[in-house]
């Protein structure tokens, strides 16, 4: 892929890539057309219902396995209507795994392929076909959704593979320790950005990698990337880009330390092109 359109490949991907596992994972005996659905409040689950602040992808790994390699983060709600919501793509598909809009996304990718994934929704009911598991798990209630994927209710929603439902109630009652893979490139990453990726990274530029899109202000978007371990090529990249950027309205803060690397990329909304393809290394 061209270097240039490296930066607004990796944030639409991110969404875009969700819509396999969703359409696959529902596709079972549940699978009906959401409006023949009458809803029910979250109250006619028993149980216990999952209650998590959900507002960061460090929210998100908290609850998550040890062994993820990939996490995302969207806050579809506020970013609804700006500039930022190109890069997610059409998300009514999505929103058809509830039959309610989807606010927030949470998902997490493990080194053998299944996924975590945590919604909020709105409004909160239950306005989809499932069925329910024998039995509860740590107090829980699992509603299968076919092809072993499984929700659990609450704020936020718990859904995929039950394995990995299973392994976050398991961290959110304190039995499983959650993911510290990532802790040390975290450390550089300030709260509020409305899109964000972390990955490991097995292609050289660095070994960890993190990724967020925030929108300052009315005016101003910015875009972090924080990377561990930064290759040399990744290093004269950057501060090559940096060098000429005021040529694309572009401002460019550049920090290092040991084994970090830390880029924030600024520019006006009226300039968010420019921004979204400038290369990341």
């Amino acid at each position: 892929m061209n270097q240039k359109y490296v930066a607004i490949f990796l944030a639409v991907i991110m969404v875009m890539s969700i819509f396999t596992f969703f359409i696959s994972a529902t596709m079972g005996p549940t699978e009906e057309d959401s409006s023949s659905v009458e809803a029910a409040s979250f109250d006619s689950v028993s149980g216990k219902h999952v209650e998590l602040e959900l507002n960061s992808i460090e929210d998100g790994l908290a609850v998550t396995a040890g062994d993820a390699v990939a996490v995302q983060y969207f806050d579809f709600q506020t970013i609804s209507g700006t500039p930022l919501e190109l890069l997610t793509g059409n998300t009514s598909q999505l929103d058809g795994i509830y039959g309610v809009r989807v606010n927030k996304m949470y998902r997490a990718q493990y080194i053998d392929g299944t996924e975590l994934n945590m919604h909020e929704i709105s409004p909160q009911v239950i306005a989809f076909q499932y069925y329910l598991a024998p039995e509860l798990y740590n107090g829980y209630q699992l509603l299968s959704r076919g092809n072993n994927v499984y929700n659990v209710v609450g704020e936020p929603m718990l859904f995929g593979e039950k394995a990995e439902v299973e392994s976050a109630l398991d961290a959110i009652e304190g039995k499983a320790e959650s993911n510290t893979e990532f802790e040390r490139v975290l450390e550089f990453v300030e709260p509020g950005a409305e899109i964000q990726q972390l990955i490991l990274v097995d292609d050289g530029f660095a070994d960890q990698y993190y990724f967020g899109l925030k929108l300052e202000d009315g005016s101003t978007l910015s875009r972090t990337t924080v990377y561990l371990n930064p290759a040399e090529d990744t290093i004269n990249n950057v501060t090559a880009l940096s060098a000429n950027s005021s040529e694309r309205a572009l401002s460019y803060d550049i920090y290092s330390e040991d084994d970090i690397l830390k880029v924030t990329v600024t520019s006006d909304v009226a300039n968010f092109y420019s921004l979204a393809i400038e290369p990341a290394w």
